[in-house]
């Protein structure tokens, strides 16, 4: 796939490899802040690779009306979804190749309280890109734009197909067969220092 000029992409929980695929090729990132938070999509939530096949984590949020810009969505801890989280994912991966390189650098997030989705979304992000020792170009709107038309690719609507990429081996494969398109983390601790590779279809 040739590089791509520029993307605009929702701030989300652990995005699918396919976003990072576009992420990785794309010359210019926006990350849009003014779009009403969608509930119950990759925003604050992910799906990784569990014993039991596909298994989603969803962060939960506080009710604070209908439209709310992604910006000012608060992080609800009225139960220890961190420690749910940490512990699935734990389960999910220790037993792949590149679980311990990648590991103490998430850990510390689900410990540390954040009291904005957003902010624990991008300081997950600047970690992933750091892992995956990639660098992009990124920018954040400014305000709401409902139609950037054919001049910038628009990953917001939870419909627009993802790219595939190549497949990769994962932990429990030869019991549900491979499964596409999960969180970042997924090929990130079966892959290691060859996703990149992967996300750039390299």
């Amino acid at each position: 796939m040739k590089p791509i000029d520029c993307v605009v992409v929702p701030v989300s929980y652990f995005a699918p490899v396919g976003m990072y695929s576009v992420i990785v090729k794309s010359k210019n990132v926006i990350f849009d802040l003014h779009e009403n938070f969608l509930k119950q999509t990759m925003r604050s939530r992910c799906e990784i690779y569990g014993a039991n096949g596909k298994q989603l984590l969803s962060v939960p949020v506080e009710k604070r009306g209908n439209h709310i810009a992604a910006k000012d969505v608060r992080i609800s801890y009225k139960e220890d979804w961190q420690k749910i989280h940490w512990r699935s994912i734990v389960s999910a991966y220790r037993n792949s190749p590149y679980f311990e390189y990648y590991s103490d650098e998430l850990e510390p997030f689900f410990v540390t309280k954040t009291e904005l989705l957003f902010d624990l979304n991008m300081s997950l992000h600047q970690v992933l890109l750091k892992l995956l020792k990639v660098e992009i170009n990124f920018e954040f709107t400014e305000t709401y734009i409902a139609d950037y038309g054919n001049t910038i690719l628009d990953l917001r609507n939870e419909r627009t197909q993802l790219p595939q990429i190549s497949q990769y081996n994962q932990v429990f494969e030869e019991r549900y067969g491979y499964i596409p398109n999960l969180s970042i983390l997924d090929l990130l601790f079966n892959s290691g220092p060859d996703s990149l590779k992967i996300l750039s279809g390299k």
